[in-house]
């Protein structure tokens, strides 16, 4: 796909660059922009909660499981405190949490996020 038909006619974030230069195989660099775009970000925008969640991704593909934990957790939490600006799906992410704990053996609880 063409990177314009990826970044698409409106305003590019670097969230979106991030995610462009992460479907081009380079997820330490998608990392680092959405590290960065993470620090210009407010503690309640609607963008927050899907930030958490590609960095949850990255993380996971770069095998740092513990890291990506983290990161889905804070979507979960972003997503419990602030549910009117956010589209997260709290059962998606807690699924996603328990593929990590099979991946590393470890029995699963929902205990774990209350």
């Amino acid at each position: 796909m063409h990177i314009t038909q990826q970044l698409g006619d409106g305003e590019t974030n670097l969230q979106t660059l991030g995610k462009v230069l992460w479907e081009m195989g380079k997820p330490d660099l998608a990392e680092k922009y959405f590290m960065r775009f993470l620090e210009q970000l407010s503690s309640n925008v609607p963008l927050l909660g899907s930030l958490y969640e590609d960095l949850a991704k990255v993380a996971s593909q770069n095998r740092q499981y513990d890291k990506s934990l983290q990161w889905h957790q804070k979507a979960i939490n972003f997503n419990k405190t602030y549910p009117s600006i956010t589209s997260l799906n709290t059962n998606k992410l807690i699924k996603s949490i328990g593929k990590f704990n099979e991946r590393k053996n470890l029995p699963f609880s929902s205990n774990y996020f209350i």
